[in-house]
């Protein structure tokens, strides 16, 4: 009895463990926009996509969410919609990678050819949502949220969500944080290649004037 109780004791302390690790692992925090650098958490390229006349601009500042001080990413942007290609007023918005670059490799004596290693896409089976953070400036600006894989990467487009305010409390933009859940099964893609996360204001989402404004984030990642 005595060994059978030590025994139990033992699997319980390898069951929790194995419980608290599965839970710090549930979560990949892409970016959470501390520190200068122009990259993402995951080391990969973040950054503005624009065509005229259409524009879009980003920086840091320090805010407070949820009694926490804070850098998060402000996002500034014009969307235009008249002008520019088709004359849909060109596109704008925000982007961060999922995948890994390719990258050349370094010669050596014995492998003077080597193959340059592959872009790397991320593996997000486990994942059911994207999260983040967000606010308006104004509570009246809008956006969806972009997903690509390697095939729609390849061609240079994304798989986008609804507008935002179907994944937040409010219903909406408001000028108080509030924080994102968007079902990754939202995306009819292939989950096992993800490639990139992108915030998209779209023309549909505005008037035929268009729209100008600034939106706040912070936290972006996969639970």
């Amino acid at each position: 009895m005595k060994k059978m109780r030590i025994i139990v004791v033992l699997l319980s302390g390898v069951l929790i463990a194995g419980f608290a690790a599965d839970t710090a692992a549930a979560t990949l925090v892409v970016d959470d926009f501390e520190g200068s650098e122009v990259k993402n958490k995951l080391d990969n390229r973040c950054n503005v996509f624009i065509k005229a006349p259409s524009k879009a601009m980003v920086g840091r500042r320090e805010e407070n969410i949820e009694g926490k001080s804070t850098h998060v990413l402000m996002l500034r942007y014009e969307k235009q919609n008249q002008g520019g290609p088709y004359d849909s007023g060109g596109w704008c918005g925000y982007y961060t990678l999922l995948k890994s670059p390719g990258a050349l490799v370094a010669p050596t004596e014995d492998n003077p050819n080597p193959a340059p290693i592959e872009e790397q896409y991320l593996d997000g089976s486990d994942f059911k949502a994207i999260t983040f953070w967000v606010r308006g400036e104004n509570g009246d600006e809008n956006f969806v949220v972009g997903l690509s894989d390697r095939h729609w990467d390849r061609v240079g487009d994304s798989v986008k969500s609804e507008e935002i305010g179907k994944y937040l409390p409010a219903g909406k933009l408001t000028k108080q944080w509030q924080k994102a859940t968007i079902p990754l099964d939202e995306y009819f893609i292939d989950h096992s290649q993800l490639a990139s996360i992108s915030i998209v204001f779209e023309g549909d989402l505005f008037s035929d004037a268009g729209h100008a404004g600034t939106i706040y984030l912070d936290e972006i990642a996969l639970e």
